[in-house]
């Protein structure tokens, strides 16, 4: 049996939003179609995050132990560099930002200027965050296409994608768009670092595209069910550098 493509979850979601997503399952590589469901969501909840699939407390318990994995070193430490693709307006980043008892340096980048701008907006008044180093930074950024933000290779410790390869996965270059962007998200990855893509989409269906569009082995996590769907993390890590041999002399 060929595993299905498209989850249901995103696409019920979608429905039920429709009156304010218009187009949207048709149309969400195009930055146009983000801008005016974003423009939309704020008009009715201007004060609220909006988190596809789940909110960032719902995966805490996960991602807070995955920073402590690069640990800074004592007694002078360095910030763990994180990169969050298609952010939107969700809490995800601010969450780390905020319970990180380690410094982060937070990069929440979307295609959508009016997502960045609304996002913008509610982090006005956030306390501060946990760690007086740690730092939040929004971008509008192509998440397929870092580059031409000036995002370098290995840069990153930990890249995370809520739904945003989900989404992309939908457009008429699906799975081409997609993997632009697990390979963007391997490219500013540092050796060792990992990407962790959030989904209710099956294993069946999600490993071998991510086994195929990274040539990397992909780990995967039961979430948990919320809403009586099942969500899963999957986990790629770009391989750390090899040290170099020294042969013996004869």
């Amino acid at each position: 049996m060929v595993p299905r493509r498209g989850t249901p979850a995103l696409g019920s979601l979608l429905r039920l939003l429709c009156s304010r997503a218009d187009g949207l399952l048709h149309g969400m590589a195009q930055p146009s179609v983000w801008d005016r469901f974003y423009a939309q969501q704020d008009a009715a909840s201007p004060n609220s995050h909006f988190n596809w699939f789940f909110s960032y407390t719902t995966v805490s318990w996960l991602l807070l132990p995955a920073l402590q994995r690069w640990g800074p070193p004592e007694p002078k430490p360095s910030p763990t560099r994180v990169l969050d693709v298609g952010c939107g307006t969700s809490d995800l980043g601010l969450g780390l930002y905020q319970d990180s008892p380690h410094p982060v340096h937070i990069s929440c980048v979307d295609l959508s200027p009016v997502a960045i701008r609304s996002l913008r907006r509610l982090l006005q008044d956030v306390p501060p965050p946990r760690h007086p180093l740690s730092q939040l930074h929004l971008c509008v950024a192509d998440a397929t296409n870092l580059e031409v933000n000036s995002f370098e290779d290995s840069t990153f410790h930990l890249v995370l994608d809520k739904g945003t390869c989900d989404s992309l996965l939908r457009c008429p270059q699906g799975s081409g768009q997609a993997g632009r962007l697990v390979a963007e998200c391997l490219r500013v990855l540092q050796p060792g670092g990992s990407l962790l893509q959030f989904s209710d989409e099956d294993p069946d269906a999600r490993i071998p595209f991510l086994e195929q569009a990274s040539g990397t082995g992909v780990t995967v996590q039961e979430v948990g069910h919320i809403g009586g769907i099942c969500y899963y993390v999957y986990m790629l890590s770009r391989p750390p550098l090899q040290a170099p041999t020294n042969s013996a002399a004869d």
